[in-house]
């Protein structure tokens, strides 16, 4: 039987790491581009070309314009969610999370997952 001061260390250790591992800017998808100042929008002409980046770090949200059926995505510093003119402006702040209808996980669904992971190892290791 292990005893909880040998085995506590190493899966804090590995909780640790996980989560290091997943601390990163804001990463959105980027595709077309809209220019707010003249409500001119550019779409997305390759459904395939949306790409998945880094923002810099000034820039704290992912927005998704959609306009008649065409959709831009980046990065910005501030976002309000709004729609006129035809145009709806989305704003959100996890990874991916402007991209289409599916689920994405954040940092955050992968720190709460670490760390139940160790609480079980660890109550399960003082039940013998």
């Amino acid at each position: 039987m292990l005893s909880f001061s040998k085995t506590f260390p190493p899966i804090l250790a590995v909780a640790l790491v996980i989560c290091i591992g997943v601390t990163h800017g804001l990463r959105c998808y980027k595709c077309g581009q809209y220019n707010e100042g003249v409500g001119s929008i550019t779409p997305c002409i390759n459904s395939t070309a949306h790409m998945l980046i880094e923002c810099p770090s000034s820039d704290e949200w992912c927005i998704k314009y959609v306009s008649e059926g065409s959709i831009v995505r980046d990065c910005v510093n501030k976002c309000v969610e709004k729609e006129a003119w035809s145009t709806r402006t989305y704003c959100c702040q996890q990874d991916g999370c402007n991209s289409g209808p599916s689920l994405t996980a954040s940092s955050s669904t992968y720190f709460v997952l670490a760390i139940s992971l160790a609480v079980f190892v660890i109550c399960r290791s003082l039940r013998g």
